[in-house]
């Protein structure tokens, strides 16, 4: 028979493991966060391979922030973008984007056919959206895979871990592997995060 002891015992034992069990965060379960990311792109048209580090701070499906920059902390680009409208600056080129976000807006920083906010969405375990799409779920709920037949796309969520996960993004050519730690929730953004000025010296072009 229990004594009133192994009752308590027993209680305080079960919150401690149920405790561990809900650790993970689920997705939907933050609105927003900040991943300190790795990425390594094989572009096979142009024969190259970069390793990057990508900082991404977002609000999910409202706004977010990219500072890319490669080994060394060597600053490549920094992307600004909300829904509909969308700022970078391609560091190397000393280049100011700034106009219409779209599928098309930052096709001079990567040759990839794929509305820029899809980025957030993927970090956030989102489906990808837009024309043509189609994402399944794996059996624990987790978004797992999203393709896209008509332009040979494919997004695939593997390797989950308490919050950290891999993405691997793949098109015609391209490769994208992107590491992610598990996301920092308990963040507060500076008002002018999510805006992205021209640099003094810097040509600005508009996209359209």
């Amino acid at each position: 028979m229990m004594t009133t002891i192994n009752y308590f015992l027993l209680i305080v034992l079960t919150a401690i493991v149920s405790g561990c069990v809900t650790k993970t965060v689920k997705q939907g379960a933050y609105q927003k966060a900040q991943w300190e990311t790795k990425a390594l792109i094989k572009d096979e048209k142009q024969n190259k391979t970069q390793s990057l580090n990508i900082d991404i701070y977002a609000i999910k499906n409202e706004r977010a922030r990219l500072e890319i920059s490669a080994m060394l902390g060597y600053q490549v680009a920094s992307l600004v973008m909300s829904p509909s409208e969308i700022s970078y600056v391609i560091y190397p080129q000393k280049t100011f984007f700034y106009g219409r976000n779209s599928e098309r807006a930052f096709n001079r920083m990567i040759d990839l056919p794929l509305h820029p906010m899809n980025l957030a969405n993927i970090a956030f375990d989102e489906p990808v959206r837009g024309p043509g799409w189609q994402c399944t779920l794996a059996t624990d709920g987790w978004i797992s895979q999203c393709d896209n037949l008509q332009r040979n796309l494919r997004v695939v969520w593997s390797n989950r871990n308490e919050g950290e996960k891999k993405v691997v993004i793949t098109g015609p050519q391209f490769e994208m592997q992107w590491q992610f730690p598990a996301p920092q929730t308990e963040v507060q953004f500076k008002n002018d995060l999510f805006t992205l000025r021209q640099p003094s010296g810097f040509k600005a072009i508009q996209i359209n």
